[in-house]
């Protein structure tokens, strides 16, 4: 595909006096009243080159259509687009092309609610009821709180087949009688089930509370004041100016999108907007505008189970340290569409991004702009040689992360008094160590986690932020940034050599000598291991992989923690098992399981790529041993092979799809919804009597599984 960028240059108006171009790169003709009067060299003219590169190799790759993607940094901000919005017309992409926002809208949604709220026209703790009178009562109060969190229960889509193919129109009122008279699929604020349903009715709460449509609500109260001028409810009506073409892949090559009237997800999932508007609600989140401060901060809180675990959602927003940054995000998935929004508030920095290709990456190409604008390996992972050390490692990554993000978030450390502070340092010296992790792997490690959550008084963030807070008293905030490059173990390192000069009253706020000790020995391994090269390393189908093997195992060797660099592997294999080399792909992946023998990683990927070769036994076994190393391991879950049956079928490799969804069944023997799915398989290629006999098994496992059954009976009435 021959990659076309499009510039545009457009104002930003900051705290109404300061106007901030969109540099662009310029290989079009653009009419000479968008140009600006003054262009400032941008300081992260680098990192844009080299994302430049970046991307016209991987849209290649990927089959990207088209790509608009920009960021906003310290006062500078930077947007363009990338190949066709339009293939059949060969219309080049614009940094101002029209998307479907999908579920970066409640985002949006959720703003709307607490302006109202702040207004005192909306309860957050009243039923929904109160506002949508006309919703059925449910076994369990269901709150607006809850829903804007997606603990309400409300259940997501049912039945996708039907429900993610509506293409007529369809009010505020038949978009909720989808899915009003549906049960509770968990008692509200029990558990984490992700909605758009739940925001539609929040949609209809809105309209309930303000009087006003959902439209009219939002485009005077949000998008007026932001300046969004191009974001609006999406219409296949009307003439929308740059609205781009949605593909899709099919049997591996490029076509367009299905038809789907995006109407009966108004609230959830509706709204269509341009990443250069996008960039302008983020500098109104980062400066403050439409709530009050507050408020923002409750909005960007995560929700607690009542088991006391965070869910890292807030109210619309997906809540997480990343590397040490605070964090707030959310992507878009739908029909014609793929949309990325994150901000990074107290560092001024958002980037925001737009594909009409149905199945692009989004954290892939999200992360690689975030990296090169800010000068960080943002997905680092590290490898320790044996389970304990592993387990170590990563709770000290996550010490580091979720301590600094916090600190800086919180203006200083979490504990509320001395006795909280000496705590959190006693739940560390007991969990966080060898010992503890050798004696019972599974049960420490499950405290660990416990120690990030409520669950655990959130004792090992409170340790970590007050590493930061003594780090900055000590150093200040720029040495304190700098450990985003230099990394956990300098942060950890730099804290046990000063807390050494500390009286021996601060004794509980010391680490150990045994535990200073071995972070000396992985801090001086891994100066030696992680080089400029290592850090600017990046894996990729061109890359000469006996070369890459000979390089990266003399780097490893003798070293007792070193990069994982298990996912760039993994993503080269899957470029390569897509088109069948399988050779390829398997070479590739043997070079990570060689390198982290102890990790259940590699083995998934290398399980993922038999299925891809037709090699059921194969696959099963390698999926086995990586349970057997960590049976928590995500990799091997449901969503995971859904993921990879989705895979298969956009590449047209349609005779490996039950192969996938094999190896699931004989993972999970309990699970009636694949079963169910499984059926749904069968009868979509002309087999009836299996579809049958698996809707009989979805049964068999769960008797009241109102799903098979109508699915059961339906089947049998052709």
């Amino acid at each position: 595909m021959n990659i076309q960028t499009r510039r545009v240059v457009i104002s930003f108006m900051k705290n109404k006096a300061v106007t901030v171009h969109l540099i662009l790169v310029l290989l079009l003709t653009i009419p000479p009243a968008l140009f600006s009067q003054e262009e400032a060299p941008s300081p992260f003219a680098e990192a844009i080159g080299q994302f430049e590169k970046f991307v016209r190799e991987h849209m290649v790759i990927d089959h990207v259509p088209a790509l608009s993607v920009g960021f906003l940094k310290d006062g500078h901000v930077w947007v363009e687009g990338f190949g066709y919005s339009d293939l059949e017309n060969m219309v080049p992409a614009r940094a101002d092309n029209s998307y479907r926002l999908a579920s970066v809208s409640k985002t949006i949604t959720a703003l709307g609610v607490l302006q109202l709220v702040e207004m005192g026209k909306i309860d957050l703790d009243k039923e929904v009821q109160a506002y949508v009178p006309y919703f059925p009562k449910k076994k369990w109060p269901v709150t607006v709180r809850q829903l804007l969190g997606h603990l309400g229960g409300i259940s997501h889509y049912r039945d996708f087949s039907v429900e993610g193919h509506i293409k007529v129109h369809k009010n505020t009122r038949e978009s909720l009688a989808i899915f009003q008279d549906f049960d509770l699929v968990a008692e509200p604020g029990t558990h984490y089930v992700y909605s758009s349903y739940g925001y539609n009715l929040l949609g209809a709460v809105i309209e309930g509370a303000s009087g006003q449509p959902y439209e009219v609500y939002i485009t005077e109260n949000i998008f007026k004041p932001l300046g969004m001028s191009n974001t609006r409810l999406d219409s296949p009506e009307d003439i929308i100016p740059h609205r781009v073409r949605g593909y899709r892949l099919i049997r591996g090559k490029l076509a367009n999108s299905e038809y789907v009237d995006i109407s009966s997800r108004f609230a959830a999932g509706g709204l269509r907007s341009t990443v250069v508007d996008l960039l302008r609600y983020a500098l109104g989140i980062i400066n403050g505008k439409l709530l009050k401060s507050e408020t923002w901060r409750q909005m960007f809180t995560s929700m607690v189970l009542r088991n006391g675990y965070f869910t890292r959602y807030g109210m619309g927003w997906d809540v997480r340290a990343l590397n040490g940054h605070f964090r707030v995000a959310h992507g878009g998935s739908q029909a014609e569409t793929r949309t990325y929004l994150m901000i990074f508030p107290t560092e001024r920095f958002a980037l925001a991004m737009a594909s009409n290709l149905e199945s692009f990456d989004r954290p892939f190409y999200a992360n690689r702009l975030a990296e090169l604008v800010l000068g960080e390996d943002l997905d680092l992972s590290m490898y320790a040689a044996d389970l304990s050390s592993q387990a170590m490692i990563e709770a000290c990554q996550q010490i580091f992360s979720q301590g600094l993000s916090a600190y800086h978030w919180n203006n200083g450390h979490l504990a509320k008094d001395a006795n909280d502070l000496t705590d959190s340092f006693a739940y560390f010296h007991k969990y966080v160590n060898r010992s503890s992790l050798r004696a019972n792997l599974k049960k420490t490690r499950t405290k660990i986690t416990e120690g990030f959550h409520p669950a655990g008084k959130q004792s090992l963030v409170k340790v970590g932020s007050y590493m930061a807070y003594a780090l900055a008293e000590e150093y200040g905030a720029d040495r304190l940034n700098a450990y985003r490059q230099s990394g956990p173990l300098a942060f950890f390192k730099d804290y046990c050599a000063l807390s050494t000069t500390w009286p021996e009253s601060s004794i509980k706020l010391k680490f150990g000598e045994s535990f200073s000790s071995l972070i000396t020995s992985w801090a001086k391994d891994w100066d030696i291991v992680y080089t400029d090269a290592l850090k600017t390393f990046f894996v990729s189908p061109e890359t000469n992989f006996a070369e890459l093997e000979q390089k990266l195992k003399e780097a490893f060797s003798a070293m007792d923690i070193y990069p994982d660099y298990t996912d760039q592997i993994a993503r080269v294999s899957r470029y390569f098992s897509k088109k069948d080399k399988h050779t390829e792909a398997f070479r590739i992946l043997n070079i990570a399981v060689d390198l982290y023998p102890n990790r259940p990683g590699p083995l998934g990927n290398l399980a993922e790529a038999h299925v891809w070769a037709k090699d059921f036994d194969s696959a099963l076994a390698l999926y086995k041993k990586a349970l057997a190393l960590d049976p928590d391991y995500s990799a091997v879950g449901l969503s995971s092979l859904y993921n990879l049956a989705r895979q298969l079928n956009e590449a047209g490799k349609n005779d490996r799809i039950m192969i996938a969804f094999n190896v699931a069944e004989a993972l999970y023997p309990k699970n009636a919804k694949l079963r169910t799915d499984i059926g749904d398989l069968y009868l979509v290629n002309g087999q009836k009597d299996k579809a049958i006999e698996y809707y009989k098994k979805a049964l068999k496992i769960a008797p009241r599984f109102k799903l098979a059954k109508e699915k059961l009976e339906s089947a049998q009435r052709r």
